[in-house]
């Protein structure tokens, strides 16, 4: 256990018999230091210390680019670092309070990491607001994180802000970086509004150099460097405490695993206020010596798959949704191939398995495999940007075993990594020297944990199925505010419970099979995973975008879908669908039409027959099924902004349909 000695007399002083724990396992107060846990492998170092070694390791190396009015514009290391320094002198030179909170809400872009780093060298703490949050959301975080000073990228944001600022006593300024101050005529004068560039000048005149220096090292690794606020799948969002080294220890076994000849270059485009893009896009950076290009905005409208074949990253990181929409596309193109090339792309997909496997293991590939490996796989990662990338990962949620085997066909080995805010973002890895095969559990495994993590299951079944619980340097500080959260969270030995539910097999490997919020507890006592069955539906019913089971206390389960439907006209299937159901009799074209023809009732329904027969018992079998308007998004409010499900939004939307499932009262 390692400790300074100013945090070590403050554990002395503030020892509390009745809770022992206290302060020293966990902390609910920013302001203490907890002791470095565990193996001291790497060294314990602050955030700042690792900055600027790296700045000045990398210093005249491209670190930041961003497109505007269509041309690159880049800030090398160097040019970084004083921006960051200028950030954190301008915070002094306004009086913000020490370890105040800085709340940062915008789109990608340099400004959100000069900004996150900033705050971290004026000894704040930066606290990232999803875009998406509404001015009651956003209330709610600036309020609990005491936030005292605000970045936002443009005027949409200043006016969530400029509404709710009333009920801010402590919110001083906002610094707006993607917009000019000066074009917005509704500031009322008693409102402190800064351009960037403006601010960034205040840092620059004054002379806090040395008051940045003092408090950067005053810093000890064990203190809280950043809230990260969970995107709130249930009730209010918490503010997780990660420490300094929670980050540094989690990068410095990346750094061990991910090795890249061509250069680190990355594209940002997941919320930065999420803590994968954190890891990666913030704090992993500058430990690479990466290069971030930062996507435009409508990244997920669209416009990714263009920064992909621009920048050609070597790392990737996209959310299941993200990979979804890539085999959607890849679908549609296939479809559209002739008969040749559709052959073609048959028999390399028929090797891209086996072959992807022996690659990876150092083994003899299939015979043709390289030559499907030139004609086919690297055609299709260049026409997706993807054929330099070095390392492909998915995270966040879960993704349809089918579409990950999908990948695999082609060559693309997608990296499982499954973690948690509450420990820095990573606990496990699926990297191929982990099986000994890629086959059906491999499609769904997360992978072994990360080096000098320990893992466990708790309380399992007869099948191995229990909560997944993990420990070490990286697990959290505790929740803000929050003693009650943190102890249920933390247990006495320093185990971190998840609340997600897995097995582990003989290898060390991971398979999620449910979350504890989530489990379906049906009338006659049987606990259901419904993740387990959405993958399953997912993967016979190809027409819908979204699924979600239901049936808690009920006599049995029923599915909520919403079918794939046309962006640009509402309501409207997309061409593939119509495509689908006129195969079997229907002349649907619309979501209303699918739901009153018999046809799509009856092509549904056989689709779901064959769903049940994958279930490993009744009742875990679909008995009633209905076809929803529209779809599950952030911007309607059924999923976060890293694309997880609100399960109990979506139940209160669609009550009323829900309940007309379970008006048979024979089943």
């Amino acid at each position: 256990m390692q400790i300074s000695e100013k945090g070590f007399y403050r554990i002395l002083n503030s020892y509390d018999q009745n809770d022992p724990r206290k302060h020293v396992d966990w902390t609910t107060d920013f302001t203490r230091e907890l002791p470095i846990r565990g193996i001291v492998d790497p060294m314990p170092i602050t955030i700042p210390q690792a900055f600027k070694q790296d700045c000045v390791k990398f210093l005249d190396l491209p670190a930041l680019s961003v497109k505007r009015n269509k041309i690159w514009q880049t800030l090398s290391y160097g040019a970084y670092y004083s921006a960051v320094l200028d950030f954190a002198s301008a915070l002094i030179e306004l009086n913000i309070t020490e370890l105040s909170a800085v709340n940062i809400i915008g789109f990608n872009a340099p400004e959100w990491n000069i900004a996150f780093m900033g705050s971290i060298h004026a000894h704040n703490l930066p606290v990232g607001i999803y875009t998406t949050n509404n001015p009651e959301a956003c209330l709610y975080v600036s309020e609990h994180s005491e936030c005292e000073l605000l970045v936002a990228d443009t005027r949409e944001q200043l006016q969530k802000y400029l509404s709710i600022w009333d009920r801010l006593p402590k919110l001083k300024a906002v610094v707006l970086y993607n917009d000019n101050v000066h074009h917005i005529k509704n500031i009322p004068p008693n409102r402190k509004v800064y351009n960037w560039n403006d601010f960034l000048e205040i840092g620059k005149k004054s002379n806090n150099l040395k008051v940045v220096d003092q408090r950067t090292s005053q810093l000890e690794p064990g203190n809280c460097c950043t809230l990260i606020y969970t995107s709130g799948t249930t009730g209010n969002p918490k503010g997780v405490m990660l420490s300094h080294d929670n980050y540094m220890f989690i990068v410095a076994q990346h750094l061990k695993k991910y090795k890249i000849d061509d250069g680190y270059r990355i594209v940002s485009y997941l919320p930065l206020s999420h803590v994968a893009a954190q890891l990666v896009d913030l704090i992993g950076l500058f430990r690479w010596g990466g290069h971030l290009y930062f996507a435009n905005p409508d990244a997920l409208q669209g416009s990714l798959i263009n920064t992909l074949k621009e920048v050609r990253p070597t790392f990737f990181l996209g959310v299941p949704r993200v990979w979804e929409k890539i085999y959607e596309e890849m679908q549609k193109v296939a479809k559209s191939n002739g008969l040749i090339k559709t052959m073609i792309a048959i028999w390399a997909k028929s090797l891209g398995k086996d072959g992807t496997f022996a690659q990876t293991h150092e083994l003899q590939p299939p015979t043709c495999f390289g030559l499907a490996e030139t004609m086919v796989y690297q055609q299709v990662k260049k026409a997706l940007g993807l054929d330099k990338a070095a390392y492909l990962l998915f995270g966040a949620a879960p993704l349809n075993p089918k579409i990950r085997e999908y990948f695999l066909s082609l060559n693309m080995f997608l990296i499982n990594a499954y973690g948690m805010s509450e420990c820095g973002g990573v606990q496990t890895l699926s990297f191929p020297e982990n099986f000994s095969q890629f086959d059906s559990f491999f499609m769904s495994s997360a992978g072994q944990a990360i080096e000098g993590t320990q893992m466990k299951i708790v309380k399992h079944d007869e099948d191995g199925n229990g909560e997944i619980c993990y420990k070490g340097r990286h697990i959290f500080m505790g929740y803000f505010k929050d003693d009650a959260s943190t102890r249920q969270a933390i247990d006495e030995d320093g185990f971190l419970h998840s609340g997600d539910i897995g097995k582990i097999d003989s290898k060390g490997n991971l398979i999620i099979t449910g979350r504890i919020k989530e489990l379906i507890i049906t009338a006659g006592g049987e606990n259901v995973a419904p993740i387990l069955i959405e993958n399953e539906l997912k993967k016979h019913l190809e027409f819908i975008s979204n699924c979600m089971v239901v049936g808690d206390n009920r006599k049995y389960l029923s599915v909520l879908l919403t079918l794939k439907q046309d962006q640009a006209a509402k309501g409207k299937l997309t061409s593939e669908v119509i495509s689908e159901f006129q195969a079997h009799g229907s002349q649907a074209t619309t979501v209303e039409e699918a739901k009153l023809d018999p046809n799509v009732k009856k092509h549904i329904q056989s689709l779901i027959d064959q769903t049940n027969q994958q279930v490993i018992s009744k009742a875990q079998q679909i008995r009633k099924w209905t076809i929803i308007e529209g779809d599950f998004s952030v911007e309607t409010g059924e999923l976060t902004p890293t694309l997880k499900l609100k399960r109990k939004v979506v139940e209160k939307k669609w009550q009323g349909e829900i309940e007309r499932m379970y008006l048979d009262s024979k089943l």
